[in-house]
Order: structure tokens, then sequence, then C-alpha cells
């Protein structure tokens, strides 16, 4: 793994650098399924433009007034853009969780792991993980409900304040406060999904428990990690926007459409570092323990019999001499 020395921002962007190919596959499957999903609504606008004589202020350039138009035409319809959007979505999301063991299997190692080993991680994880996005969608919605009744609590709260302020700051500090629980299971769930990978655990209640005491007990050096990724992600973001607005002209579709999609793979290389960020806090602050094999005993050498000792020769009895 990476030098301790390394900052883990620097030892996570090293990992996503290295995993280039895996962020350009995310990247061309979202770009591919991006294009299904638009035919449907090509063919539709066509049908109009064609016979429209505003048509050259949406083909040359953008025309935010045409498009407008064009959305409240009688012949437009959104019926053929919800189910190809509503199927687009779900697939992706199948996909980036099949992809999201292999993902964390490579980040763990120190060498770029193989495409069979990385099938392979990928379909031995996916199952937990599709269990995991369960448990997570259900506590997403026990937070939407306690927001709810918290921001009930305080509009009754609010009606009996003489000051109109009240009832905004209120309901900025009920989203502020579900934002922040969501942040909190998001990365529980994560540090979930990377113990699932780093330990082999079947069972994902096991790996929910255990991960939930790693992340509330560390809960601030992961927010801090979180933290800064998300403000250079929206750094960049706001360069990107003021540029888009300010820069790109309207009739400069080729430029506005690269720019978008270079903005997606900046997404997508966010959330990468984001796991490879994590994944190397978890390796640093839990690291596998090293199991040694113990060295064999020596053989014990078998006590073998001493060789016999010869018999001394038999003397010969002496000549006569008297003979």
């Amino acid at each position: 793994m990476e030098q301790p020395s390394k900052s883990v921002l620097a030892s996570g962007a090293r990992l996503v650098l290295r995993s280039w190919r895996l962020l350009s596959f995310a990247y061309a499957v979202n770009l591919l399924l991006g294009i299904l999903a638009a035919l449907p609504v090509a063919a539709s606008i066509s049908e109009i433009l064609n016979n429209s004589l505003e048509a050259e202020r949406l083909v040359k350039g953008f025309d935010l007034g045409a498009f407008f138009g064009l959305l409240m035409h009688p012949e437009f319809t959104l019926s053929k853009f919800v189910p190809s959007s509503a199927f687009v979505a779900p697939v992706y999301l199948v996909f980036m969780l099949f992809v999201t063991g292999g993902l964390l299997a490579d980040f763990r190692e120190q060498q770029r792991i193989t495409f069979g080993k990385f099938l392979e991680s990928c379909a031995a994880f996916f199952w937990r993980f599709v269990r995991l996005l369960l448990v997570m969608v259900l506590a997403l919605v026990l937070v939407g409900m306690l927001y709810g009744l918290l921001e009930y609590g305080t509009n009754k709260w609010a009606e009996n304040s003489p000051r109109d302020s009240v009832d905004f700051w209120q309901t900025v500090g009920c989203l502020a406060f579900a934002a922040l629980l969501y942040f909190v299971i998001r990365l529980w769930f994560d540090v979930a999904q990377i113990r699932a990978v780093a330990e082999n655990e079947p069972k994902i209640r096991r790996a929910l428990g255990r991960s939930f005491r790693m992340t509330f007990g560390n809960i601030f050096s992961l927010f801090w990690i979180f933290l800064r990724i998300g403000i250079v992600a929206l750094a960049v973001s706001a360069v990107v926007f003021w540029f888009f607005v300010k820069v790109v002209r309207p009739e400069q579709v080729s430029l506005s459409i690269l720019l978008g999609q270079v903005f997606v793979i900046f997404w997508l290389a966010m959330r990468f570092w984001l796991r490879a960020c994590e994944t190397v806090w978890y390796q640093r602050k839990f690291p596998v323990p090293v199991v040694f094999a113990e060295a064999p005993a020596p053989p014990v050498a078998l006590e073998s019999e001493p060789p016999p000792v010869p018999a001394p020769p038999l003397a010969t009895p002496p000549d006569d001499a008297s003979s």
C-alpha cells in the first residue's frame, strides 16, 4: 500500500490515475446509456423542428426562449422521454454496483489487478452490495420521515413566533440536519462496502454492525476527507459553469457538448477519488494483521544403532617346536 507519509488525498488520487481504464469504462457506459435515452426525444423533437421556422435557433445555437417554446408545443410530449430515462437510470445503477466490487479490490492492491480477477471480484460482491443498497434505502426513508416530523414540529413552533424570519431559518436548519444525516449514512455504507471487500465478509449484518462502530468512531476524519473532496468538486463545477455562461457562445454547440462530457468525467473521477481515499484510510486505520507461519520444527533424527564391532580374529595355536 501507499507510504504512510503521503496524505490520504494524494494516495487516493494516485489510485484513480492508476485505474483510468475503469474510469473510462464507466464513462463509456454512461455515454452509451445517455445516447439510448436521448434517441426517443431526438426523434420526437425532429418531427417538430423539421417543419418549424425556429429550428435554426436551436440547431445553430441554444436559445432558451425557443427551447421553452418547444416544450410547450402540443406535439411534444414527455411520454417518449420518461420510459427511456426510467430504464436507463436503474441499468446504470446496477452497472455501478457490479463494478464497485472490482474497483475496491483494485484499490486495495499495490498493482493493477488483472481483468479476470476484476470480474471475479465484481461477481463475488455484487449480491452483497445489492443487499447493502436495500438497507441504505430503508435508512434514507427513515431519515426522510425524521425530517418530516422535525419540520412539522418546527412549523408549529414558528407559527407562535413573532419574527417572520423564523420560518425560513427553521427550513434551512431542517434541510441541513437531513443533509448531514444523509452524508453520515453514505459514509457508513461506503465503509461497509470497503470492509466487505477487505475482510471478504459474507454476512451483511455483521459488516454493517462493525462498520457502524468504525464510522462513528472516526466520523471527523472521514467527514474531513469527504468535505475536502466536496469543496474541490464544487469549486471546479463553479468554474466550469462560469466558463459555460460567460465564454461559450450559443452557436458553439460542439464546444458545449464537449464541455458537458468533460464535466461528466470530472464528477465520475470525484466519486472514484472518494472511494480510493476511503480505501486508503481504511487500510491505514484497520490494517489486516499479517499472520506469519510458524517455522517447521527441525526433523528429529532417529537414533541409529551403533555399527557392530567386529569380533577379534581367533588366535591360532603356536606350532610345537619339539616336533
